[in-house]
């Protein structure tokens, strides 16, 4: 992993804070990167001021923030997890985070080694990761058996070990969990002297949730007998509903796969206009329905959840594939009614 732009940031700051600064890292990075990279980048830069290597307090605190509406909510009103370099450290970040968090309702959790803080984000993100892939297994099965999975899930969340058990979709994207289940292979090798930690399943979790938009291309082909000449509507092209965000959208992925296979691909999404890693314009209202052969519903926003796409579709009847759970089970029956064929991810035929 190329750490020369980092290492030149933390370089940076070495070069400026004065004696007694706080240092907190919380963005992601691979369990050692504290103690192996910012410390002697800090105490390089604070030698070449004539300074004592200690002078600063380093901590790590990572963020839990959730892009969209719940933004500020999620900095002030979250739990957070902390560890300082040593002991002064750990004081004045706890004495940081305490002006600025809820404490109260959201109290404050200090592991005892920058290491640990480290990791436990990696083991978030990779978690959820996993199991997000995990349920891409299941939903085949669903499709296969003809029952609806999103409903076999809510029965089981009634149990509180399993409440947050992850569903099927269109796909994983964002800056996170698309990389930092292989974080801690960067970790073991780089810093903790073992390369032999291969973490087969994060590995194999990033490759199965790249591949996800792939799956909902490949019904889509079948649905409409080929993909070469046809019109597709994609409605959604940030990687989460909510925001604006285009980072590493599965939208992407799809929108080239149907590309290369000769379709013609409209797109649209309420939040974003300018698609940057297409380079393309995004138009914020619905294109004409005329000529349509296939909607694509990869991102649930709420301006997809209360459109009614009946009236939006006039004497047009493509064929409607499902593949992020936005329409309700009345809006499904309500295109179906129309005559229209409606696909779920993770839900048999007809569901």
């Amino acid at each position: 992993m190329d750490f020369s732009g980092f290492r030149k940031a933390v370089r940076t700051v070495g070069g400026h804070a004065q004696p007694g600064c706080l240092i907190i890292v919380e963005t992601t990075v691979p369990p050692g990167t504290c103690e192996n990279v910012v410390i002697p980048e800090l105490a390089a830069a604070l030698r070449a001021r004539s300074m004592p290597e200690d002078s600063l307090l380093v901590a790590h605190s990572y963020e839990r923030v959730m892009p969209g509406e719940g933004y500020f909510d999620s900095i002030i009103n979250y739990w957070r997890v902390y560890s300082g370099h040593d002991q002064r450290a750990a004081v004045a970040c706890e004495s940081f985070l305490s002006a600025v968090i809820n404490t109260r309702d959201y109290p404050l959790t200090r592991l005892p080694h920058t290491v640990a803080s480290e990791a436990a984000k990696v083991l978030e993100n990779s978690y959820r990761a996993t199991t997000i892939a995990f349920m891409e297994e299941w939903g085949r099965l669903a499709e296969a058996a003809g029952f609806d999975l999103f409903e076999v899930v809510d029965a089981i969340r009634m149990r509180p070990t399993h409440s947050n058990m992850r569903i099927p979709g269109f796909g994983v994207g964002g800056y996170c969990l698309t990389k930092d289940p292989l974080l801690p292979l960067v970790g073991a090798r780089d810093f903790l002297g073992r390369p032999d930690l291969d973490f087969p399943l994060c590995r194999q979790a990033i490759e199965i949730n790249r591949a996800m938009p792939l799956v909902s291309a490949e019904q889509l082909e079948q649905l409409l007998g080929g993909l070469k000449g046809r019109k597709v509507l994609l409605l959604g092209v940030s990687y989460r509903p909510g925001v604006a965000d285009t980072r590493y959208s599965p939208s992407q992925t799809f929108v080239e796969q149907l590309r290369a296979q000769g379709a013609y691909v409209l797109f649209q999404d309420p939040l974003v206009g300018f698609w940057e890693e297409l380079g393309e314009e995004v138009p914020v209202d619905l294109p004409s329905s005329d000529g349509l052969d296939a909607i694509v519903l990869a991102v649930p926003h709420r301006h997809y959840q209360d459109m009614d796409l009946a009236v939006w579709l006039g004497d047009v009847r493509p064929v409607i594939l499902d593949a992020s759970n936005v329409l309700s089970q009345a809006q499904r029956q309500q295109l179906r009614d129309l005559g229209c064929w409606v696909q779920s991810i993770g839900r048999g035929v007809g569901l």
